[in-house]
């Protein structure tokens, strides 16, 4: 069977308009006519309003915001209308659902006209602007950090030298001349700020190992590394940066951002921190620390900063720094409170009312980006249940209570879409169900938590799974022996699986997907193909219309079969 992936909020961020239910009839009869069966619809609180959303922000979409919104209040219920429109054309509609995906990343910083008009609640470097009404009116319930490492002092600390940590001990080019400070205390348009320093260039031994955001060791522990310290100094600006002044030529020091910087205060600690490297996932309108800021704590801080590197755009060349480090995720709720689940209960009721025929659960998520994951899981709720552990038999603790709570969320499910005459899939993750898991895929994931996979296929907990991934790649999950285990174990049990594949326009990683889904169907052990997703191969017009904008994908029901 061939099935799409519509991840709504995308669709209607570059459709250019608003959709209207006229759109997505139409969005429905082409997928048909491509011999689409099944439509996943991705779920964001369809049924009580949708998302508190930032619509009157025109930063990266060109309006977008504003038609996402406008498209939202018009549909009332979209994910009911997509159902409806989806009957008419005799197509089957689920509900894809992401329990953790009730508020994203979307910063804006502190300073900027945006987070005084549009931002919700407080997150370190600015305020957060996209997320579920139920997390705007309980922040409490997110997913909270340990709160055992922080001073209580931390956010006030007089800051009196800054040391800079290459990834191993080569000469740079980087002296005192050459540095520069520059603050802000609402993140927003930095000043450069006029101290003086002492300075040191030395070589010393490597504590730990430090890797990349993808994993790649770049230093290991025992190595020597170059340290430059600036050291005299007294900042009480909120948020610091440091910067060169060169404008070209090779740069030279180099680490991973969330290795790059320790902050020293003035009794001579080493203070936690959250950092910012002129990188972000959202808003990238607002990242330049000179006429805009800066997105801390992304979740892809330990990518590689040349902290030597021009900096012209404002967006690298730099490594800044925010005492202290956040207390919850950004967005995520945790699933041992029991308000949670509740409330995630009553948006499975959502789904059902609006007519589904069915369900697909996924934890990977957006709403828990940050650079820190091991650091969450630690609401009080859960420590409740742990005594006096601490350590690696707390985190241990932690990850069996919080993976018994989700797998009982997924048993009071299954449940009650029995009960309704409706289907449960499960994507199973070839990313994170395995040992080798890929380092920059963790911020995606709740960390401190067993994933009882083995035990949802094993007691029935889905009628079919989703083979899902995002790391690997297409080939390599054919032959890949986790993957291989997990289809067996489903075989075994009778539960069809289903290939979920990312599907790319262009570049190096540019789809064959009329070879992929022939690839799939040739492999005999999978029942069907999704394309992930419609944003990337449909358009709709400002008439009602939708066509599908990838030739190449015409008639590949016929390669998939009914």
């Amino acid at each position: 069977m061939l099935e799409a992936l519509v991840d709504f909020p995308d669709d209607a961020l570059v459709a250019g308009t608003t959709i209207t239910p006229r759109h997505l009839d139409a969005m429905m009869r082409r997928l048909k006519e491509l011999g689409v069966r099944r439509v996943s619809w991705s779920y964001y609180g369809d049924g009580h309003g949708g998302m508190l959303c930032p619509a009157g922000y025109d930063g990266d979409y060109q309006g977008g915001w504003k038609h996402y919104d406008a498209t939202y209040r018009g549909l009332g219920n979209p994910l009911k209308v997509a159902v409806e429109a989806g009957h008419r054309n005799g197509l089957e509609v689920y509900a894809y659902f992401k329990p953790y995906e009730t508020g994203t990343g979307l910063l804006f910083p502190e300073g900027s006209p945006a987070a005084k008009t549009m931002g919700l609640l407080p997150h370190i470097g600015g305020r957060l602007g996209w997320m579920d009404p139920f997390v705007k009116s309980h922040p409490e319930l997110r997913v909270k950090r340990r709160a055992d490492d922080l001073p209580p002092d931390v956010e006030q600390a007089v800051v009196t030298s800054i040391r800079l940590i290459k990834k191993d001990d080569s000469p740079t080019r980087i002296t005192k001349e050459h540095l520069q400070i520059w603050t802000s205390e609402t993140n927003w348009q930095y000043q450069q700020a006029k101290v003086d320093f002492a300075f040191s260039d030395m070589v010393e031994t490597a504590p730990h190992s430090v890797c990349d955001h993808r994993g790649n060791v770049l230093t290991r522990a025992g190595q020597p590394v170059r340290v430059l310290t600036l050291s005299g100094l007294e900042l009480t600006d909120k948020h610091v940066l440091i910067t060169t002044d060169f404008a070209d030529g090779k740069a030279d020091f180099i680490n991973a951002g969330t290795a790059l910087m320790e902050v020293i205060d003035a009794r001579g600690r080493v203070i936690p921190i959250e950092i910012a490297t002129g990188g972000s996932i959202w808003c990238a309108a607002l990242q330049n620390f000179r006429t805009a800021g800066l997105n801390f704590d992304y979740g892809r801080g330990a990518a590689r900063v040349a902290l030597d590197g021009p900096n012209a755009s404002g967006k690298q060349g730099l490594i800044a720094f925010a005492r202290g480090r956040n207390r919850y995720l950004c967005g995520a709720l945790c699933e041992t409170e029991p308000q949670v689940r509740k409330f995630w209960m009553d948006c499975l009721e959502e789904m059902i009312a609006a007519g589904v025929d069915g369900v697909d659960f996924r934890e990977e998520n957006h709403s828990m980006v940050t650079d820190h994951p091991e650091d969450y899981g630690f609401n009080q709720v859960i420590l409740d249940q742990c005594g006096d552990l601490q350590g690696e038999a707390l985190t241990a603790k932690i990850a069996e209570i919080r993976g018994r709570a989700y797998t009982d969320f997924l048993r009071q499910c299954k449940k009650r879409l029995a009960a309704a005459g409706k289907r449960m899939r499960y994507n199973l993750q070839m990313d994170w169900l395995r040992p080798d898991r890929p380092a920059d895929r963790a911020s995606a994931f709740p960390a401190n938590m067993n994933w009882e996979s083995s035990k949802w296929i094993e007691e029935g907990l889905m009628d079919e799974a989703i083979l899902r991934f995002f790391y690997l790649q297409h080939a390599a999950v054919l032959t890949d022996p986790v993957s291989r285990e997990m289809i067996e174990h489903c075989r075994r049990k009778a539960v069809p699986v289903t290939f979920n594949q990312y599907i790319v326009r262009s570049g190096a990683n540019g789809s064959d997907v009329p070879g992929q889904v022939q690839r799939v169907r040739e492999d005999g052990r999978f029942s069907g193909f999704i394309l992930y997703e419609t944003s990337n191969f449909m358009r709709f017009d400002a008439e009602g219309g939708c066509s599908n904008t990838w030739p190449a994908l015409k008639m590949l029901g016929d390669l998939v079969g009914p």
